[in-house]
């Protein structure tokens, strides 16, 4: 896209430029793509495309094992309920099957093992930077199986407030950020969204997974500006 630009750019003709950049924001913004247009021609990634990239790597890894596949569709069930109903009970639910599949997730890791809940599972993975990382999970490990009606009946008296909205969504965010450290299939760098070093291979695409790649490459080639443009100014008059 830089090159196409730059080509357009090197005829002068006013207003050309700028045309290319409408476009192509329209397009970003019509398929809710990961990318943000920044003068003069940058495509920048955005960090809500990592999330979004996090959550299409889950849902791959999760496609190999009947387990992790019904653990992803219990939570994607229980996460819409909640938003539709905004219910106290479908909160507490969908935090439940959040927690769950984070400790699916581990435990497929570690081969399930006996003592296979997310506190025991975070002791025994390695691939914690820090003590401190692998402390915040199991904290919130803690909270889910210690706040009265998520994970168990619990002690109401430890709860100093009703969960709401916002509990729902940063624990349910949380748990599933966690991810990247519970299983080894997350691909980092699909969910950076970044270009291979020399010599690696790219894996990644700009356009969402459920776009097939005939429709993606239809779409593109409405930019496939610099060759039209070449035969329209080389034709005879």
């Amino acid at each position: 896209m830089p090159a196409a630009y730059e080509v357009i750019s090197e005829y002068g003709i006013p207003g050309y430029d700028e045309h290319l950049k409408l476009l192509l924001r329209q397009f970003l913004r019509k398929y809710n793509l990961r990318y943000r247009l920044d003068d003069p021609f940058k495509l920048r990634f955005l960090l809500p495309g990592s999330f979004s990239n996090l959550y299409a790597e889950l849902q791959r890894v999760a496609a190999k094992d009947k387990h992790l596949s019904e653990l992803i569709r219990d939570f994607e069930h229980a996460f819409n309920e909640y938003a539709h109903s905004n219910d106290p009970t479908d909160l507490k639910t969908c935090i439940q099957k959040a927690n769950n599949l984070a400790e699916g997730l581990a435990s497929n890791t570690m081969n399930y093992p006996a003592k296979n809940t997310l506190g025991a599972l975070c002791d025994q993975i390695k691939s914690w930077p820090h003590d401190k990382v692998r402390d915040s999970l199991k904290n919130l490990y803690s909270f889910c199986s210690d706040y009265a009606g998520v994970r168990h009946g619990g002690r109401p008296t430890t709860c100093t407030r009703a969960l709401d909205q916002k509990d729902c969504v940063l624990t349910c965010l949380l748990l599933l950020t966690f991810s990247g450290y519970l299983t080894p299939g997350v691909d980092a760098q699909e969910i950076l969204g970044s270009w291979p070093r020399t010599g690696s291979k790219r894996t990644g695409r700009v356009f969402p997974p459920q776009m097939g790649m005939e429709t993606a490459a239809k779409h593109w080639s409405v930019f496939a500006w610099p060759t039209r443009i070449k035969r329209w100014f080389n034709r005879s008059w």
